[in-house]
């Protein structure tokens, strides 16, 4: 029973988070907020174990059926709210904060009744906090490698709705195995009378709370860092949540806590683990070590966590303190430090505040953290010593930051890079987490000529000037508004942003709008969501850029057979639909070859040409689609390869219903091997 409860309360949230996509947009704050909503709903569970499960016996099997009153699954989006947080919460009010509550009641009511049982009352009830993280832990990695691949949206709602079935059933079947082995009377208060201690402190409830804030808090430090580096859906998620639930199962078992070598190691890992945040998130190596640091500094708290636990009839309590600890720290960090800082600053300090935490709860003197000559005391004096010396190295180099600013969005940046040899004119660049989203050389005439993806000859450049002015032309993505610069005196531009800070930073510190003679609009909100409201309008787009996959965060819902159809309505009959899909570690040209086959369309794609870097040029890849085949004629002329004569793997379309981001995560990984093994034979 408490496997598969906890099994369906984590496979719910990244399905719930799929079904928000298409109507909320694919950003990382999303996410996000989901996390800290259902955080919370974790608490509200617990507190009604903890106020109400002893009391009301089996009428807590009539909560169970509750949640079939809203199941399955049925998310539309929510009408008259305008801020994005406010949306979110309110359909997750809406759809998800009955069954996740009734789900998160499981580990500590099933722990309540074995530990009332004489049929359980001789075993330690906490190892089945373990199972619950276990089912948890089993489902995160199976929605992202079996459930999402093989299966669509509504089929994993239905299949949820029936293995909820299942476990009511059991959760029943449970009630009655354990109530047949109550004893009564005298022999019961006798054995709670024995089990029982003294009250729980504030000091002790204040030590939980902190032991369990912490690591919550820094899940959505680590899951910002990870998410702004790879991209958001569902795969990236999972990584730093289970890793998180995988460090309360290596913990919470019998003869569990803290593993041994984890005693002496904590500080040099708390080190490590600065260093690399000092040396910046640019690989996806580093990610991948930044994981595995943030799980041994998780299991350290929830080791610590459950060698603290009080005696069973203190267990509601212990986890009471637990949910809420895990709400505050995810709240924090969702709501709170995005006004507090322009930057991730919540991570570096975290690892300060573990510092003084483990060290304090621990017990350990002060000669104990002090290095010596020892093996572990030479690596702590190198370890200071490095970051003493990259705290001076980016205090140097933090001359060159002219702006910082960070939102629900993201993080971003304005860095101005010195000209390079050969070179007279510096450039400016927009930098959103370590994605480039936007660059402009900094003086004279050049400043008008657009570089890194939008060069001219490139790409973009090619696919914009197909068709002459005046020309009505819509781009999703604003970035430093480097579209502009290829709209003339008689065009219209129209840019599409989810952020509404982008516009300020792009006019403020870019000069491509300004300088355009254009006439422009920008639209604040999720692309695909304002271009639907806008299907009746009579103006249709000659032009229209999707240019939202560059910085490897994946909004899903704008690469769906349905968001396609969005986009053709809104094209004039030989308009041309463009995806700038350049991207480090997703090969998207399969899919919209497949979504364009399902409706019909002709497509073309480029094949990136050698580039001159020393005019800040970047590998640009596009994907064309129109009605007319005719229309792509100029770009196939230039050398584009027409769907079908491009070499590119069949995939499966994406739709709203259905989408699987591990085959161009697959494709893209196997291309950019080539490429090295072209580079480094060996």
């Amino acid at each position: 029973m408490v496997f598969l409860g906890a099994l369906l309360l984590f496979g719910m949230e990244p399905l719930v988070g799929r079904l928000l996509a298409p109507f909320l947009g694919g950003a990382a704050h999303v996410w996000l907020i989901c996390l800290m909503f259902f955080q919370a709903m974790l608490f509200f569970g617990y507190l009604y174990a903890h106020l109400l499960a002893r009391k009301i016996g089996p009428w807590h099997l009539l909560l169970l059926f509750l949640p079939l009153f809203v199941l399955p699954f049925d998310i539309q989006p929510p009408s008259g709210i305008e801020s994005p947080i406010g949306q979110i919460l309110v359909v997750l009010l809406i759809h998800a904060a009955l069954p996740f509550v009734v789900l998160s009641t499981t580990a500590v009511v099933a722990q309540v009744w074995l530990s009332r049982s004489s049929l359980g009352g001789q075993y330690d009830p906490y190892p089945l906090y373990g199972a619950s993280n276990a089912g948890s832990f089993a489902a995160l990695f199976g929605y992202s490698f079996l459930v999402e691949p093989l299966m669509g949206l509504k089929i994993q709602s239905l299949l949820w709705t029936a293995a909820y079935l299942v476990y009511t059933i059991l959760a029943c079947a449970c009630w009655f195995l354990l109530s047949r082995g109550k004893v009564t009377g005298a022999r019961t208060s006798e054995a709670i009378a024995k089990a029982s201690s003294a009250p729980i402190s504030c000091l002790i409830c204040l030590k939980w709370i902190l032991l369990s804030a912490l690591p919550s808090a820094f899940l959505l430090a680590v899951t910002n860092l990870i998410i702004l580096e790879i991209g958001s859906f569902p795969l990236t998620w999972i990584f730093p949540l289970a890793l998180y639930l995988l460090s309360f199962i290596v913990t919470f078992r019998a003869h569990g806590g803290m593993p041994g070598y984890l005693r002496r190691l904590w500080p040099e890992i708390l080190m490590v683990a600065m260093m690399l945040y000092l040396l910046g998130q640019g690989h996806w190596f580093i990610s991948i070590i930044t994981l595995i640091l943030f799980f041994l500094i998780c299991l350290v708290a929830h080791g610590t966590l459950y060698e603290t636990r009080p005696p069973t009839d203190h267990l509601t309590h212990f986890y009471l303190a637990i949910a809420l600890g895990g709400w505050l720290g995810g709240a924090a960090v969702s709501l709170v430090v995005p006004i507090l800082f322009d930057g991730l600053y919540e991570y570096p300090i975290l690892l300060v505040l573990f510092a003084v935490a483990f060290f304090l709860l621990r017990q350990r003197t002060i000669r104990e953290i002090l290095p010596d000559f020892s093996l572990f005391g030479c690596l702590r004096i190198a370890l200071i010593v490095l970051i003493v010396i990259q705290v001076g190295r980016v205090m140097y180099h933090s001359q060159d930051v002219r702006m910082k600013h960070r939102n629900f969005y993201g993080t971003y940046r304005v860095v101005d890079d010195k000209p390079m040899q050969g070179e007279s004119v510096g450039i400016r660049k927009l930098i959103h987490g370590e994605t480039l989203h936007g660059a402009q050389w900094l003086e004279g005439s050049e400043r008008k000529y657009p570089i890194s993806y939008y060069y001219r000859g490139g790409a973009i450049s090619q696919a914009l000037s197909v068709i002459p002015s005046p020309r009505n032309i819509a781009v999703i993505g604003l970035g430093a508004g480097a579209a502009a610069a290829y709209a003339g005196e008689h065009d219209h531009i129209k840019f599409y942003e989810i952020d509404p800070d982008i516009e300020p930073v792009a006019r403020q510190w870019f000069t491509y709008l300004g300088d355009s003679e254009a006439r422009q609009q920008v639209v604040i909100g999720d692309g695909r969501l304002a271009l639907e409201s806008e299907r009746s309008q009579q103006s249709k787009y000659d032009l229209m850029l999707i240019d939202a996959f560059t910085g490897d965060g994946i909004p899903v819902h704008l690469l769906t057979r349905e968001a396609v159809k969005i986009y053709m309505s809104r094209l004039a009959e030989d308009g041309l639909l463009i995806f700038h899909v350049s991207n480090r570690y997703y090969e998207l040209r399969p899919v919209i070859k497949a979504i364009a086959r399902e409706l019909n369309l002709h497509g073309a794609t480029n094949f990136p040409l050698a580039k001159d870097h020393r005019l800040q040029q970047l590998d640009t890849v596009c994907v064309v689609l129109t009605e007319n085949r005719e229309s792509l004629q100029p770009l196939l002329d230039t050398g584009w390869a027409l769907f079908g004569e491009d070499g590119l793997k069949e995939m499966a379309p994406w739709t709203d219903d259905y989408i699987n981001i591990l085959e161009p995560l697959y494709e893209g990984i196997k291309t950019r091997y080539q490429a090295w093994k072209i580079v480094l034979p060996f």
